[in-house]
């Protein structure tokens, strides 16, 4: 039987979008892989347990226990469809605050959050105490 050009590049089109999406899966694992374990070096460093960040609702428990002292409210807007994002966006700003850092490191928080967390994990920022909401 016969095949034309056009069975070929289609064939051709299939298999490298096969690799594209296998590469974008092991790109996107590694990055959940380097969030998890960030969390987790965040949680240690704030005298939590580190295994808290691999646990779903439980890591934002524990997340808002070290941003917000326990203020309960916040983390109840969680559950709020629209407070939620305005929720998750003051933790994001006082976590950075109870790890002593600028606005600049704030802003780029905001819009980068799964980048900057590696750098409070890893870098030299320390938990501060006196810094909560």
């Amino acid at each position: 039987m016969y095949r034309s050009s056009s069975d070929n590049i289609e064939a051709l089109l299939a298999g490298g979008s096969v690799i594209a999406v296998i590469i974008y899966f092991i790109i996107m694992m590694a990055l959940c892989v380097l969030v998890f374990v960030s969390l987790w070096k965040v949680f240690v460093k704030a005298g939590k347990p580190g295994w808290a960040a691999l646990i779903p609702i439980y890591n934002f428990w524990v997340l808002y226990e070290i941003s917000f002292n326990n203020n309960i409210m916040w983390f109840i807007f969680l559950f709020i469809p629209g407070l939620n994002i305005v929720s998750f966006i003051a933790s994001l700003i006082a976590l950075c605050k109870v790890f002593n850092k600028g606005v600049g490191f704030i802003i780029l928080t905001i819009l980068l959050s799964g980048l900057t967390v590696p750098v409070l994990a890893f870098g030299k920022a320390e938990y501060c105490l006196e810094n909560k909401l």
